[in-house]
């Protein structure tokens, strides 16, 4: 049996292996992805429940021809949908959030934020970068990485009424809708809440893209802004060593610091 972290570790692989893999489709590669982010500690990525707007479309069922989950098939297939690579939503604000690994800083990551296709979702990551509710993501950590997959931090503790991870509109928000596909690096999206993530609502945590395609994200998880500057930072994140079975680094990784530009 083949394990995921086989996988993963290259100059582990036989050549035998190597060749199985360059027969796998591209559908059968990001079943793969979804299944290791689920068994690294990833929000669950099985049965979740969509936005309204996908709603009658379902989560569960058969996959499509082309290896697509019904919510995934849903987003990418809705003529709302907005690739990135084709076009760019009005960006409406645009924030930072100063890293440190260990304690040596790492850099800066800028992030754009498209608040008229998601202006839910935009507004509160916003509002927990500039802090000005009394509470924010300085002095935050990112808290989980599925390497080569996402990085995921925000989980602000002492936010009001205890719940590590409140947002701006009280413990929770419904997500704005689904539109903008996963199909780039350092795509921003809202980490689900609730219990395997399948509740249709986020906190204050988020999750950042690390390939150019993680489209089993897609009609899953609200994507809403993404990082124009600091890819390396989010490089030099990933190759951070984790830990059990929730992918914890193994050294702080702190946003030192949140703003606006």
């Amino acid at each position: 049996r083949i394990s995921v972290g086989l996988f993963h570790t290259a100059h582990r692989a036989s050549r035998k292996l190597q060749s199985a893999m360059q027969l796998l489709t591209r559908p059968t590669l990001a079943a793969l992805a979804a299944a290791a982010f689920v068994t690294s500690g990833g929000p669950h990525l099985a049965g979740l429940r969509p936005a309204p707007v996908f709603a009658e479309q379902g989560t569960r069922g058969a996959i499509d021809a082309q290896g697509r989950a019904p919510a995934v098939a849903a987003a990418q297939n809705s003529p709302s949908a907005i690739d990135l690579r084709v076009e760019t939503p009005r960006v409406t604000s645009r924030v930072y959030l100063d890293v440190s690994i260990g304690k040596a800083p790492a850099g800066r990551l800028v992030i754009d934020l498209f608040g008229e296709a998601c202006p839910r979702a935009a507004e509160n990551f916003r509002a927990l970068c500039s802090g000005e509710t009394g509470f924010g993501y300085a002095g935050s950590s990112f808290y989980r990485i599925v390497q080569g997959l996402t990085v995921q931090g925000g989980g602000i503790a002492g936010s009001p009424g205890g719940a590590p991870g409140q947002s701006i509109f009280g413990p929770t928000f419904a997500h704005d809708n689904y539109y903008i596909l996963h199909n780039l690096p350092g795509i921003v999206s809202m980490v689900n809440a609730g219990v395997g993530g399948g509740s249709g609502l986020s906190d204050s945590r988020f999750l950042i893209q690390l390939p150019a395609d993680a489209g089993f994200l897609d009609g899953r998880y609200e994507a809403f802004g993404r990082v124009s500057d600091g890819l390396d930072v989010l490089t030099k994140i990933d190759r951070v060593p984790t830990a059990g079975s929730k992918n914890r680094p193994t050294v702080p990784i702190t946003i030192d610091a949140a703003g606006l530009l």
